[in-house]
């Protein structure tokens, strides 16, 4: 499961995806409170994040790239190198797909 290798402060997080699709294709709802942060360790080879944030701003790491994605932005990203999603200016809510190769 992708979220055993996460550590969650200030953050919620809701599963949307069938669970037969665990492990493939999963989506979760991602409510990260202001200071949150979402702090993920590498998935499995080959895997990629999706995060569609619907409303704040969040903060985007991905191995060494770092990015600001703002409401109604999608970020792409590899998930096979740690990385991280926070909550900035506020709290977060977004949707974010991972798919595993």
């Amino acid at each position: 499961a992708t979220q055993d290798a996460s550590t969650c402060t200030g953050c919620h997080i809701r599963i949307l995806s069938p669970p037969e699709e665990a492990g493939k294709h999963e989506v979760y709802e991602l409510l990260i409170d202001e200071g949150g942060i979402l702090d993920s360790q590498p998935h499995t080879r080959g895997a990629r994040e999706h995060l569609t944030i619907i409303q704040g701003t969040g903060g985007l790491q991905s191995g060494d790239a770092e990015s600001v994605i703002h409401t109604g932005d999608t970020a792409r990203y590899p998930a096979d190198v740690p990385h991280a999603i926070k909550a900035i200016d506020g709290p977060v809510r977004a949707f974010l797909v991972v798919q595993d190769a």
